[in-house]
């Protein structure tokens, strides 16, 4: 018995955007053929989405919203937001496959049949209560926390996507079983505007909302050290349970969409800082999940790397998908992630729980 689920269905596919539009479903299903390619799929167990129902989105989002879905999936056209996320005919299926996928590596890990599980059609973080928002329709993140906290005391949230994890910030926000941090590119009119130090959380969710706002040009060292020196210490102060991880492709350095410089190298390192401690304080419990990236070849190495990486494979068809060389940072930009790392520091660590079995 594998110890890790990939959750794969043939209609993930179908969540893929026409025209020029930048989100498609290339990404998916490059990795399904990087499985076979490099051998990892004879270490995994391929799951296939529990069968989607309309009441696992109710569980965050207003059935106004559901029903403005279905219906301009059926019609085929009209926009679901400002206008990054237009409807498309089957969207609503497309969306509701993707958020079961999340579910049901949410239902393996709780049964105890499975200590990580990868949901490449999941970490749809900018979908909101009442619209959909940057290329996200329903929230499968805050829709899996939700889920998993019916067996969880106390969920991680660590989100490396380029942007920031709005949608699930706003859903979240004021929730005290759950720590979400956001690392994200963060200036003057970037997508999608949100996400600066001082949004942490309110009333119960108080110091449980942590962004780190990165500039760009942010490299593998500068990232790597604002997430030991803020990351870090949050987690092992809240102690998760389960882990999800967004592994959002488009902080890499090649992605059209972000200015962060992140490398392969830098990604796996972060993934296997977190592994290591799931390993030593979450029972292993690790959920990741796909999101942005817009460069698909890109994007597709990482997943496929970090799917290596919560295995524990690593070998010459692994380490081919690497890039060549780590990233570095210019000293300009390196002060600028001090000048963030000093302003996290002045807030309060979220309150460490009492333990629990």
């Amino acid at each position: 018995m594998h110890e890790t689920a990939f959750i794969w269905s043939d209609g993930f596919l179908n969540y893929s955007f026409p025209g020029d539009h930048p989100f498609k479903s290339y990404r998916e299903k490059k990795v399904r053929e990087l499985l076979d390619v490099t051998g990892l799929s004879n270490f995994v167990t391929l799951i296939e989405p529990d069968p989607p129902t309309e009441d696992q989105v109710l569980s965050v989002h207003d059935r106004e919203y559901v029903n403005l879905v279905k219906t301009l999936s059926i019609k085929g056209e009209g926009l679901l937001d400002s206008g990054d996320t237009p409807a498309f005919k089957g969207i609503f299926e497309a969306s509701l496959l993707r958020v079961s996928g999340t579910i049901t590596a949410v239902r393996l890990i709780a049964e105890g049949k499975f200590v990580h599980a990868f949901n490449v059609g999941g970490g749809l973080h900018h979908a909101k209560k009442n619209s959909a928002s940057g290329f996200c329709v329903f929230n499968d993140v805050a829709i899996g926390v939700k889920k998993a906290e019916k067996k969880f005391v106390r969920v991680a949230i660590v989100d490396l996507d380029g942007h920031h994890a709005d949608g699930t910030q706003q859903l979240l926000y004021s929730d005290p079983r759950s720590l979400k941090v956001s690392l994200h590119m963060y200036h003057r009119g970037f997508f999608p505007g949100t996400g600066d130090v001082d949004e942490s959380g309110e009333g119960e969710g108080e110091n449980l909302t942590v962004n780190v706002p990165l500039p760009p040009g942010t490299g593998d060292e500068a990232y790597l050290l604002a997430f030991d020196e803020i990351v870090m210490p949050r987690l092992r102060a809240y102690s998760p349970q389960l882990i999800f991880v967004v592994l959002g492709g488009d902080s890499h350095y090649s992605d059209p969409l972000v200015e962060l410089k992140l490398s392969t190298h830098g990604y796996m390192q972060v993934l296997k800082k977190i592994h290591s401690f799931a390993e030593s304080r979450s029972g292993g419990r690790l959920i990741l999940l796909g999101g942005g990236g817009y460069n698909y070849d890109a994007t597709a190495r990482i997943w496929t790397l970090g799917l290596a990486e919560i295995l524990g494979i690593d070998n010459d068809s692994i380490r081919s998908l690497h890039d060549p060389f780590p990233t570095t940072t210019i000293p300009f930009t390196y002060n600028k992630v001090l000048q963030v790392i000093e302003r996290l520091k002045e807030l309060p660590l979220p309150p460490s729980p009492s333990p629990v079995s």
